[in-house]
């Protein structure tokens, strides 16, 4: 049993039908006795508003109330103030997950797991083992995971076409250092020649002025030439790139905003099943009932028929025609046969209703895929135009260097008395050596930026990887944490179940356990089955309203039990509350608290006087008396 060496002291004014009350219990089992109308309900009612439920009621004639929880050297209020028709709740309490204390924490008579075992409510039930789980913040966080995901993977394909890029790269650089070298072998000899020229010094350095013109605009035309190519080559990438994503988009199915219709029919589907369902269960029970009579020779009239050598007929206990025996067992043959049919219309419903959603996450899917392409497309567009405006400019230029390098080309003509000298031919050489050295230069050092980016990718995709592999572990985790809370809260139900079974000894009732169907990413139905056995050992599956009160409460309190635990209410609120036990012997009682105590801290029930006798010595009993004037 959890210990904690901690008392809980309570000190409540009016609510409920309590003046005053201030209580202390210990850690363990505390019993609350006393006959009806002595606030016994009222006392645990204001221990779980305390908590943070929403279980405290102010007192019908006051205006004010509170409760008072000190635990662990802390205190926690609830205060009740009366405002007009309606009671203001303020104060600092124990946490401020009410829906936790409501359906874990307080298992009165109005716990919503009592009530739908009560009542044999799937939804319910459903509700109760789920009531935690934010599902819409969950479904939202998966999309957003989701797109994280598809954007780290369009991040490392970028990352992986830059890397495809390094052997090109290599081989560029080793093809412009070698060209590189002969350049500068050539240059080395072009000016030792010109060292060597002894003809007119002026005439020289004209022809050179001439050629460092000529040479300064072909350099000019030559950058400009390579920016009006930089931007016809990024013009058609982009050109093929909105290429792919038009494709992209008209692969794409026709756009269908409407999910309406589609819902509806899934909803449609979802009724249809659970009515198949139900009418499946009542002809099974059918079925069953009157195979276990036909089957055991209780069919009656049967008998005494044939002891009497009558010619066999008996009289239908559902009509009251005499038939045979055998068209009895007609028709049980028609009701399996149309058990049989509703089974293959069920299967039927179920797999329509995957196809739905299946067809319902499709479309949501490709929504959101042809907004991302529609985006990229708009960004595409509008670099294409920005790039056409530029190469626009660059052409307009480069036309205006073309001439005026047509026009120094001919000024260069002009010097007749050079022509039959090689001193303007050396001079333009030497000029023209140098111009490709520094271009040479300028490729050898792009390239080498650009394997450098190479490098950096390569970091970078690692670092993608990395990121992605935990993106893709979250939207996993995501996409299963239902699941796995569902499964989590029927398996330890069911272990509970079959333990607090046979430690309380319901005759003739085998087995009750959970069984979940999960629907989708975020829904799960449960269903609570019963097995019961017959004096004579024939086991055969009832239903939850023929169980007898006492039964249905056990199980109810069971289920509450395993949503404490599962979602971990009992690392967080060390309280648990117990009332309307009447229907549960005293002995069982006794059992029943002696198994939830080892999961509380503290433990607090309610019981009349006759069934705390049954309880052992080690709990404290606490006596309860009228506290209302």
């Amino acid at each position: 049993m959890p210990v904690s060496d901690e008392t809980v002291r309570l000190a409540v004014e009016n609510l409920g039908g309590i003046d005053a009350a201030d209580v202390t219990l210990a850690d363990g089992v505390s019993v609350l006795t006393g006959r009806n109308a002595t606030n016994r309900t009222s006392l645990l009612r204001a221990l779980g508003a305390a908590l943070g439920g929403s279980t405290g009621a102010l007192k019908a004639d006051a205006d004010r109330g509170s409760v008072t929880l000190s635990l662990g050297g802390d205190s926690y209020t609830r205060t009740f103030e009366r405002d007009g028709e309606t009671v203001r709740v303020g104060g600092d309490p124990y946490t401020d997950r009410s829906t936790l204390v409501d359906q874990y924490c307080s298992l009165l008579a109005d716990n919503p797991a009592r009530r739908a075992v009560a009542g044999a409510d799937a939804e319910a039930l459903r509700s109760f083992i789920m009531a935690p789980v934010d599902t819409d913040d969950l479904e939202s966080r998966i999309r957003r995971t989701r797109r994280a995901v598809e954007s780290l993977r369009e991040d490392r394909a970028a990352a992986e076409r830059t890397l495809d890029r390094r052997p090109r790269l290599e081989r560029r650089l080793a093809d412009h250092r070698e060209a590189l070298a002969d350049v500068r072998a050539e240059l080395d000899e072009v000016r030792a020649a010109i060292d060597g020229f002894e003809t007119d010094r002026e005439a020289a350095e004209r022809a050179e002025a001439v050629v460092d013109d000529l040479t300064a605009a072909r350099e000019t035309y030559e950058r400009v030439s390579d920016r009006l190519e930089t931007q016809r080559d990024a013009l058609a990438s982009l050109r093929e790139e909105r290429e792919d994503v038009c494709a992209a988009l008209s692969d794409l199915s026709a756009p269908d905003v409407d999910h309406e219709p589609l819902e509806a029919e899934i909803e449609r589907l979802q009724r249809r099943e659970r009515d198949l369902e139900t009418t499946i269960s009542s002809l099974l029970s059918i079925v069953e009932f009157n195979e276990r009579l036909t089957g055991e020779g209780e069919l009656p009239g049967l008998n005494d028929a044939v002891a009497d050598g009558a010619t066999g007929t008996v009289e239908c206990w559902t009509c009251g025609t005499t038939v045979e025996p055998a068209a009895i067992e007609d028709r049980l043959d028609d009701l399996r046969a149309v058990v049989d049919e509703k089974r293959a219309e069920r299967n039927e419903v179920r797999s329509t209703l995957q196809s739905r959603r299946a067809d319902l996450e499709d479309r949501r899917e490709v929504a959101q895929r042809r907004e991302t392409l529609e985006a990229e497309l708009d960004d595409i567009e509008a670099e294409i135009a920005d790039r056409e405006a530029t190469a626009e400019e660059l052409a307009t230029r480069a036309d205006e260097l073309e001439s005026r390098i047509e026009a120094l080309e001919t000024a260069a003509e002009e010097w007749e008395h050079l022509r039959e000298s090689d001193i303007l031919a050396t001079y333009r050489r030497r000029s023209e050596l140098e111009y490709e050295r520094g271009q040479l230069e300028e490729q050898i050092e792009s390239v080498e930026a650009e394997l450098a980016r190479v490098d950096e990718a390569a970091e970078r995709r690692e670092d993608i990887e990395g990121r992605l592999d935990e993106r893709e572990s979250e939207l996993e985790r995501l996409r299963t944490r239902i699941e796995s809370l569902g499964r989590s809260a029927v398996e330890t139900f069911n272990d509970h179940m079959e333990t607090v079974r046979s430690k309380l000894g319901y005759e003739n009732v085998e087995r009750v356990w959970i069984e979940r169907t999960a629907t989708d990413a975020a829904e799960s139905e449960f269903a609570l089955h019963v097995v019961r056995s017959t004096a004579e050992g024939t086991v055969y599956e009832d239903t939850i309203d023929h169980l007898s009160e006492s039964e249905r409460e056990t199980i109810g309190l069971v289920v509450a039990l395993a949503g404490y635990l599962v979602h971990g209410v009992h690392e967080t609120v060390p309280v648990m509350l117990l009332d309307s036990l009447e229907a549960i012997d005293a002995e069982r009682i006794a059992d029943l608290l002696a198994y939830f105590a080892d999961f509380a801290d503290h433990l607090a029930v309610a019981l009349l006087p006759e069934d705390a006798q049954a309880l052992p010595d080690e709990y404290e009993r606490i006596e309860m008396r009228d506290t209302s004037a």
